[in-house]
């Protein structure tokens, strides 16, 4: 089931930093929120409507709700999908077409891990600016995975649809509304903002457990999403994501549009999942720290490092078979392992390289 979450209010997702009360005053956030903020989301909407019915039980609700899993997460404009700029691309100049990286065997000693072979390097004199917290849209993302880069590839920047509104606020008794010493706080928000020849940001899910007759989900719903409960509407909708793109040879790229949560630094168990795969080179962001709060048993989950969204994956097969075997397990589908894919961790594209003559 397809839905369009569209914010009525601004809206705030906390990162892994501590903000404990009377000690920090300063509540830092991110932008996109975490799919697993979505996923609790989803499964409190349901879980709220569901109690209306004769008889229901909370605690029984709360443990049939884990049924429903996210198996996509992104962003949208004007309802159409838009997605974070892959990491082996980079700009020559502040928000030019982004272009894409060379790929080297290094003839000097790195810090890479023994397994990477070759690096991505930006192949450009003068300065060059990271493509972070920008997006591509449907067709670009499409010819991006195709290997077709032309003169580049054209961005949409994030925050030309998204503003900051700083907030302060103070905690309160509730018996007598007074203030309490030492509960000042700021934060800055989110508001969704329209492009007037674009559209208006919004946030595309794609949820499984909703379409079986007793996990029924209103068409419009009204609920509270991040901190401090803001709302946003949730409503059907439809949106294509990439095809699959036709591979020519042995190494092929997977690019994570959501962040991924591995045991290591990359998807390390498709090493063993598929004899003979090798990882080649990387493009890795700054890690992202995921934590939440377990429902079932009421308490903070351990936190965990994660690779950011956009990062990118260049492995070489055994053959042409076995890259079309992995296109078929995991495009458009998570790469991480049971239980974090149902969160919607770890969603990736398989991409065709660029130019691999250097691995030769």
């Amino acid at each position: 089931m397809k839905l369009e979450l569209e914010a009525l209010d601004p809206l705030f997702f906390r990162d892994g930093r501590p903000f404990a009360l009377g000690e920090e005053s300063y509540a830092s956030g991110i932008f996109p929120p975490l799919p697993s903020t979505l996923r609790g989301a989803l499964r409190s909407m349901w879980i709220s409507q569901q109690l209306s019915a004769p008889n229901a039980d909370k605690d029984g609700l709360a443990l049939a709700s884990v049924k429903v899993s996210l198996t996509y997460f992104g962003l949208g404009i004007a309802g159409n999908p838009v997605f974070p700029v892959p990491l082996d691309l980079f700009f020559t100049e502040k928000e030019g077409l982004a272009q894409p990286m060379e790929l080297i065997q290094p003839d000097f000693t790195s810090s890479c891990p023994p397994q990477v072979t070759h690096l991505f390097k930006a192949d450009a004199d003068g300065k060059t600016e990271s493509v972070t917290g920008y997006l591509l849209e449907l067709e670009v993302m499409q010819n991006y995975l195709n290997g077709v880069s032309d003169a580049g590839f054209a961005t949409k920047r994030l925050s030309d649809f998204v503003k900051k509104e700083h907030k302060i606020g103070i905690g309160r008794n509730n018996a007598t509304h007074r203030t309490k010493d030492g509960l000042l706080f700021r934060l800055v928000a989110n508001r969704f903002v329209e492009d007037e020849t674009i559209g208006k940001l919004s946030l595309l899910l794609d949820v499984e457990g909703f379409d079986d007759p007793q996990t029924t989900l209103s068409d419009v719903a009204v609920t509270p999403l991040g901190g401090e409960r803001r709302s946003v509407t949730a409503a059907p909708t439809l949106f294509n994501l990439p095809a699959k793109p036709t591979i020519s040879g042995e190494v092929f790229k997977v690019v994570l549009l959501t962040p991924g949560l591995f045991d290591s630094w990359f998807p390390a168990h498709l090493l063993d999942d598929f004899p003979g795969l090798n990882l080649v080179a990387a493009a890795v962001g700054k890690p992202v720290s995921v934590g939440g709060w377990d429902v079932l048993n009421q308490q903070p989950k351990p936190m965990r490092r994660a690779v950011p969204a956009g990062s990118v994956f260049l492995f070489e097969a055994t053959s042409k078979e076995q890259v079309k075997e992995i296109i078929e397990e995991y495009h458009g589908k998570s790469i991480c392992q049971p239980t974090d894919d149902l969160d919607g961790f770890g969603i990736c594209l398989i991409a065709q390289p660029f130019n691999t003559q250097n691995l030769k």
